[in-house]
């Protein structure tokens, strides 16, 4: 494979505006640990939209390339890189894994102006990432939902694996059903939940939960919601509650949901 010199990207240069398209962004050296990666496919999660409308306070490393979630294939890798070889697919994600912790990047864009970028990015035709920012790409999952491996499933599924670990026939409410909240909800569906209840304000998604295992749906904006799920819990209300939207009220639902004790 041909590597070119310089890329397209996206790039935040002003939080509250609208990011720029610029070409002719030049590929660096690349220091030990870090991995060229050609981007085939990108997810665009929310906390990156939070963070082009400067809704994460002072961003201190403006200019920067953005995005923590793709499906890549690898084009050259730096030194003392082990874990993967050139013409690996390989996801790109936030989380460290195994490797070399290389840190972020600086690049040079077509005036001469400095770009940043974290240890991890996506939005562009090629990233320079941490050897630990990456894992091999599972034979059996389709390209574009690869990207999905990279934030919302290790989220969502993650949180209720590693953090809840609900016992069986536990009550189980997930509000919200995004990409977290339905890796969540499927994650639940594990452990063999009495109840495992859906809310968000979609009837789309609510339906697609009630398809994947969720035994009761909800819209978000009943007025009788909780009424409702303290009848379904026995009145004491459920078990685990998993808030995947972000809004403080959505944060107070899920704590007028939980039993006491919960």
């Amino acid at each position: 494979m041909v590597i070119p010199k310089t890329f397209k990207g996206a790039v935040l240069v002003e939080t509250g505006a609208d990011v720029r398209i610029i070409d002719g962004i030049h590929i660096p050296e690349l220091n030990r640990g870090q991995v060229l990666v050609k981007i085939r496919y990108a997810g665009l999660c929310h906390s990156q939209l939070m963070e082009v409308r400067g809704m994460r306070g002072h961003d201190a490393y403006l200019p920067h390339l953005l995005g923590h979630e793709a499906l890549g294939t690898v084009v050259k890798v730096g030194g003392d890189v082990s874990k993967i070889k050139i013409g690996n697919d390989v996801i790109l994600g936030w989380i460290k894994s195994d490797g070399i912790d290389a840190g972020g990047c600086v690049y040079t864009g077509p005036q001469g102006e400095l770009i940043n970028s974290g240890a991890v990015t996506a939005f562009s035709e090629y990233a320079v990432v941490s050897e630990n920012r990456l894992v091999l790409k599972p034979p059996h999952t389709p390209d574009r939902l690869c990207v999905l491996y990279g934030c919302a499933l290790p989220t969502g599924a993650g949180l209720v694996f590693n953090e809840l670990v609900p016992e069986k026939n536990a009550h189980i409410a997930v509000i919200g059903l995004g990409g977290i909240g339905l890796s969540a909800l499927m994650a639940c569906k594990e452990f063999e939940p009495q109840t495992l209840i859906a809310i968000d304000i979609e009837d789309e998604k609510l339906a697609l939960a009630k398809d994947i295992g969720a035994t009761h749906i909800f819209k978000s904006d009943d007025s009788y919601l909780l009424s409702k799920i303290k009848d379904i819990t026995g009145g004491a209300g459920v078990d685990y509650a998993v808030e995947a939207v972000g809004l403080t009220k959505t944060i107070e639902l899920g704590f007028d949901l939980i039993k006491r004790g919960g």
